[in-house]
């Protein structure tokens, strides 16, 4: 079972994927995130509703990922809600393609949230993220202390933050590509 629930639409699927392998890359890939409307993660023949309580239930993060457009559908709302009321679990609204955080709707906003394509916010999520699986704080990649010269054991993040880059930039152009066909 996953540590890291990502609950999105399967329209913004890219996003999604950039954000599991942005939270690998940076904390590990003992990190296991579930993306819950992802094919490959549900095999075929698999009771998809039973699969998606069960990740929820073992879930110590939820990631849901809000779009002016995510945010009315019922599955991300339905997901969050199972988050929201479980003691032991975490809700992280990460915000993107157009919606601010201080847009948020009533329970959201109530919620420290995140911009995706701010890189601070960005820094932020994989803290939270390592904060609440009880992970130690992963290096910030704005900068590097003098003292991590000598630490052999310091990890840059910042090529894993241009990777994020490229993979946001990537997944906003598939996303104007499929609705120009669309239209």
């Amino acid at each position: 079972m996953a540590q890291v629930f990502i609950s999105f639409i399967h329209e913004e699927e890219p996003y999604a994927s950039c954000i599991q392998t942005f939270l690998q890359s940076a904390l590990g890939f003992q990190v296991k995130a579930f993306l819950s409307a992802d094919k490959w993660t549900i095999y075929a023949g698999e009771l998809w509703l039973d699969r998606i309580v069960r990740e929820l239930r073992e879930a110590k993060v939820v990631i849901a990922m809000l779009s002016p457009e995510s945010v009315k559908r019922p599955w991300v709302n339905f997901e969050s809600g199972a988050a929201y009321i479980k003691e032991d679990c975490n809700l992280i609204p990460v915000c993107f393609n157009g919606l601010p955080k201080g847009e948020l709707p009533h329970p959201y906003s109530s919620l420290q949230a995140v911009d995706l394509m701010n890189p601070e916010d960005q820094y932020y999520l994989i803290r939270s993220v390592a904060h609440y699986l009880e992970m130690p704080d992963p290096p910030s990649p704005f900068y590097q202390p003098v003292e991590s010269l000598f630490d052999e054991t310091y990890v840059d993040l910042r090529p894993v933050f241009a990777s994020l880059k490229r993979c946001l930039e990537t997944a906003d152009l598939l996303t104007r590509a499929k609705e120009f066909i669309k239209s």
